[in-house]
């Protein structure tokens, strides 16, 4: 029954925070004229103005891309069972921004088109961190090796990012913050191929749950109840890689959120069912709508970027999950 009553108090969380964020900023706008100036926009009136050109953009991208990293982090982690990776962790964003990057100065790509070469970098970040991982030591022994490889890849990507812009800084002036993870005020011109292929790869991983769950059996175990074990493995990194990328390319790397949400979820929802990613879908919106109105507020007339906030709150909460999980091995 709890579980029933968290899973309906998570959207009216969300539609609570978001009218916050619509209210909150430099210039303070009451409910009453948010609601006004959704069903009787006026250009002319500048409240108007700052709600539907600014703030609700920013809220739709912030929705979007706290909804695709939270779910693709429980993935991962359910996946292949272990409790510290996520996009960031496994050199996944760092990979396609790379690529999006190189993608820009060869072929002048820009706005959506750069998700096929993001997801490529995505792509090849992971398996280089699988591969890597697979030297430090058998795939079934530490798991700390397989975020070590990740990290690895991260940094080896973010340092090939740095010297691509490096060859000609002019023509990445505009990109600095998105490298830093940023939501801007048009970002959403880029979701018209984003959020259908996040909604198709959200679906798909609901009618995975169970599949999923059954790998926490072992790989034997979930063949004898009928899972096919490698499809399993491949679609739900395929699809945890999209939803990832799919917010890279519009907000960029932003790190922490899913490697921290999908711990609340499964605190709140338990490890198994399809309540976690339910909680995922609301969680991680929830956090980067709250981080958006900080990097807003915080240190206003000046706007912080996103991924500045999310990093020094995830970053104390990585350290925590490390430590704890070292105190289990322990146990």
């Amino acid at each position: 029954m709890r579980k029933q009553i968290l899973a309906v108090g998570l959207p009216i969380v969300l539609v609570a925070v978001s009218l916050l964020h619509l209210t909150t900023g430099q210039a303070k706008i009451s409910p009453a004229d948010v609601v006004d100036a959704v069903l009787h926009y006026d250009p002319t009136i500048y409240q108007h103005v700052v709600i539907v050109l600014q703030r609700i953009t920013r809220l739709v991208v912030a929705l979007y891309c706290g909804a695709a990293l939270a779910v693709s982090g429980l993935l991962l982690q359910k996946v292949m069972q272990n409790i510290l990776v996520s996009p960031s962790t496994l050199g996944i964003s760092s990979g396609a921004s790379t690529f999006a990057v190189l993608a820009i100065l060869l072929f002048d790509m820009s706005g959506g088109a750069l998700f096929w070469p993001a997801l490529v970098g995505g792509l090849v970040a992971v398996g280089l961190a699988f591969f890597t991982a697979s030297l430090l030591g058998p795939m079934d022994g530490s798991k700390l090796n397989l975020v070590l490889a990740g990290s690895m890849m991260s940094i080896l990507f973010s340092s090939m990012t740095a010297f691509i812009i490096s060859l000609d800084p002019a023509a990445f002036d505009n990109l600095l913050s998105w490298l830093v993870g940023t939501i801007g005020n048009f970002d959403y011109l880029d979701l018209p191929l984003m959020v259908p292929l996040g909604l198709l790869s959200i679906v798909g991983a609901f009618i995975l749950s169970r599949a999923i769950d059954l790998l926490l059996l072992g790989d034997e175990q979930a063949a004898v109840l009928g899972a096919n074990v490698k499809l399993v493995y491949g679609a739900t990194l395929g699809i945890a890689v999209i939803l990832a990328v799919s917010a890279v390319v519009v907000v960029g790397p932003i790190g922490f959120v899913g490697l921290v949400v999908p711990h609340i979820a499964k605190i709140l929802f338990g490890e198994t069912g399809r309540l976690p990613l339910w909680g995922c879908l609301f969680i991680g919106p929830i956090v980067l709508v709250t981080a958006d109105i900080g990097a807003r507020t915080l240190a206003a007339p000046q706007m912080l970027n996103v991924g500045t906030i999310m990093g020094l709150i995830g970053g104390a909460a990585f350290l925590l999950i490390i430590m704890l999980g070292v105190k289990r091995a322990a146990l």
